[in-house]
């Protein structure tokens, strides 16, 4: 364990700690861990941190201990650590859970304990394991469009009861998303480019592939527009594989886990993250319309006035080539030990090419010299 009292790795989590922890968040009252066993979570999925479900045995009965956990530590490797600092995201999930979850318009994993050192390269997160209730989604198999149009009306819920608010600008653990796109464009994006091209050119279009030695710069220009639209909690991230769907009985019809990128900026990020990249290039095609038109009939019903569906067109736009640059910029930078998570990766980067050649994006860019 470091300093501040936390485990920092899935095989330093002790009975003793856990049993503290459980007691100190009302969940035991006489029952005390004497075993436990973890088991990694999320083959493929966790690349800039550590997943385990964490199995707890007890010396007695008690009502509401949980059967199993999940828990949630810093990248084993120091790289995964540094890039982990670099976008503040270990610090950025703890604060989530700290003062948002509770409040927010969504179904989100109960959190028994959170930490992070000072340097936010160290982290832990102890929370409920929603797989006793729902089941998980697969980003790479897609999902049904009813399950779309839930997790789009579900987003723009929390899009809406966050708009423009205050609040947002007084959280500043809580980074723009434009700095974070910017952060990506000017620091991740010159060193990896080349290697993405060696390595998935096959993926990309030849206009993208010779758009890719001056987007970052013209990215960073595209980011004052983006800028401008207004500000809602964005969540980052927002893809199946963050998904829980609720089996019958379950108290939720939709959970969403993984706050590491939460974030305030333009809510079209999250639109564009989910339709582009969580359903295959067909599906999404036959669909997209119909997909805005929920998310933005939402959104009005929820109260946002004055940003109209053809801004959130427009605003889909840019958003999908700020993920086109994320893309690039990131698909190389980690190992993901995995095939899985190699698969994963080039999907992402594929589906986002495709969709911005299907939007004619790239004639959005500023101009730029190639």
């Amino acid at each position: 364990m470091n300093d501040l009292g936390f485990p920092s790795a899935p095989e330093l989590v002790t009975p003793e700690w856990l049993t503290r922890v459980l007691r100190d968040a009302g969940t035991l009252d006489n029952a005390s861990v004497t075993s436990l066993s973890t088991e990694p979570v999320g083959e493929g999925v966790g690349f800039v941190g550590q997943i385990a479900r964490i199995k707890p045995e007890y010396d007695r009965a008690e009502s509401g201990a949980p059967e199993t956990l999940v828990g949630k530590f810093a990248a084993a490797d120091e790289a995964g650590r540094e890039l982990a600092a670099m976008y503040g995201i270990y610090r950025c999930e703890v604060n989530f859970y700290r003062e948002i979850s509770d409040a927010i318009a969504l179904r989100t994993p109960r959190c028994y304990f959170n930490a992070v050192n000072e340097s936010a390269t160290e982290f832990v997160l102890l929370l409920e394991d929603l797989s006793a209730t729902g089941r998980v989604g697969d980003q790479v198999i897609g999902c049904t469009l009813d399950e779309a149009m839930l997790a789009l009306a579900e987003l723009a819920t929390v899009h809406a009861s966050w708009w423009q608010r205050d609040e947002l600008g007084q959280m500043s653990w809580l980074p723009l998303l434009t700095d974070l796109a910017k952060i990506s464009a000017t620091q991740a994006y010159p060193q990896n480019w080349k290697l993405c091209l060696e390595q998935y050119g096959h993926l990309l279009s030849p206009e993208i592939r010779d758009a890719a030695p001056s987007l970052s710069e013209r990215l960073v220009a595209l980011m004052t527009r983006f800028e401008e639209v207004p500000h809602t909690l964005v969540h980052g991230d927002y893809r199946l594989d963050n998904f829980f769907f609720a089996n019958p009985g379950s108290d939720y019809e939709l959970a969403v886990i993984d706050w590491q990128i939460a974030c305030r900026g333009g809510a079209a990020y999250d639109v564009a993250y989910f339709i582009a990249l969580n359903l295959e290039a067909e599906v999404r095609r036959a669909h997209e319309a119909a997909l805005l038109e929920h998310y933005h009939r939402v959104l009005v019903e929820q109260g946002v006035k004055d940003y109209s569906l053809n801004a959130l067109k427009d605003d889909y736009v840019l958003a999908l080539l700020g993920y086109l640059g994320v893309a690039i910029a990131n698909v190389t930078a980690l190992d993901p030990a995995n095939e899985r998570g190699q698969e994963l990766f080039a999907l992402l980067l594929e589906r986002s090419a495709t969709a911005v050649m299907d939007w004619n994006a790239l004639d959005a860019l500023p101009q730029g010299g190639a």
